[in-house]
């Protein structure tokens, strides 16, 4: 029995392990459209599996600006890199380590969530020509809360006039805390041959539930308030390819599903690379995207995506724009994201087999 063969069937048993772990859990993650060009974020494991040896990306997310005064605003930033090492059997190992930033901010209340951690990955060859690696990957992250409460209006506050300038009674608690947080994953990557490479991952998140209540200390106002709100633990899944149908246009199918507490998400679509010069790096990315959720009652389609990119050399620079289906067939309006991402790769290598373009 060949022993990529083994590793493999390992891989898919420890992969229905994870999915089948209880999710106890109170609290749902923001996210990103171009989940791709968040590597890190989205799951540990892929720290390392950039084709070059190192990689910085930088994302933006401004979302329902249409609808509010200040729009929700996520900002995430994250950079890893790999060392090559050989096995007795020459098989070339990869050690890979990186950090990542993440802030989500709700401007209107000052309520801002914020996370630094540090990645480690280690992926195991299968062969010895860099197209066959199974990985595994951990995060430790501190994860930081805040709100301004001189933002918030309580009704003992209505001076029975023109406006809200009394004194409130309301007992609030400490505006600031942090805590930590955990996350590991799985990625198995494949290319059977030139032009065609398959990879699948999983990873899952907030594995001690952390209670992210801001009456969480026991120094708090009130004893009769309930101190926990936990954060739910999540389950991030996700399939792709990447296919080479002819000289200057690669097809790059993917698909994610997120499964948080009772939040589930399903985002599906493809990116075309189009190679627009004879000479040199330089393609035109482009792809539509169908994201479903979980409300109360049915899954449904939530958005339509559309994005488009431009790489030269070794950077690439990606826009997509989130539509709601909720404004086509309502009068809601303004239910938007605009979203923007920056990657460079560094020292880029030829033996690309290994990677996933992300």
């Amino acid at each position: 029995m060949k022993i990529s063969y083994i590793y493999s069937r390992l891989f898919f048993l420890v992969l229905t392990a994870i999915c089948t772990l209880p999710f106890t859990s109170y609290g749902q993650d923001p996210h990103f459209s171009q989940f791709y060009a968040s590597p890190l974020n989205l799951n540990p494991a892929l720290a390392g599996t950039a084709a070059g040896n190192y990689r910085v990306s930088v994302n933006y997310r401004d979302q329902w600006r249409g609808a509010l005064d200040n729009p929700l605003k996520t900002f995430g930033a994250s950079g890893d890199l790999k060392h090559m090492m050989n096995d007795r059997q020459n098989r070339p190992d990869i050690l890979a380590g990186g950090f990542m930033f993440f802030s989500d901010q709700v401007s209107d209340f000052d309520l801002n969530t914020n996370q630094i951690a540090l990645v480690g990955a280690y992926h195991k060859s299968l062969s010895q020509n860099y197209d066959n690696y199974i990985g595994i990957g951990v995060q430790f992250g501190l994860n930081q809360k805040s709100i301004n409460y001189e933002d918030l209006f309580f009704q003992d506050q209505f001076n029975a006039i023109d406006g809200f300038d009394l004194q409130t009674g309301e007992l609030l608690p400490a505006n600031n805390f942090a805590f930590l947080d955990f996350v590991v994953g799985l990625n198995y990557s494949t290319a059977p041959r030139k032009g065609v490479k398959y990879y699948g991952g999983v990873s899952f998140a907030h594995l001690s539930s952390p209670n992210i209540s801001f009456y969480r200390s026991d120094e708090s106002p009130n004893p009769d308030l309930i101190k926990e709100n936990k954060l739910h633990r999540k389950l991030s899944t996700y399939v792709g390819a990447s296919l080479q149908t002819t000289q200057a246009l690669e097809v790059q199918p993917r698909a994610l599903l997120l499964l948080q507490g009772p939040h589930m998400e399903v985002n599906l679509g493809t990116n075309f690379r189009h190679k627009i010069t004879e000479r040199g790096g330089t393609y035109l990315h482009f792809g539509p995207w169908l994201r479903l959720s979980r409300d109360e009652e049915s899954v449904g389609v939530e958005s339509l995506v559309f994005s488009v990119g431009y790489e030269i050399e070794n950077f690439m620079l990606g826009i997509s724009y989130d539509h709601s289906v909720s404004d086509l067939v309502n009068d809601r309006k303004g239910l938007n994201a605009l979203e923007i991402s920056i990657s460079y790769l560094g020292e880029v290598d030829n033996n690309d087999g290994f990677c996933p373009t992300f």
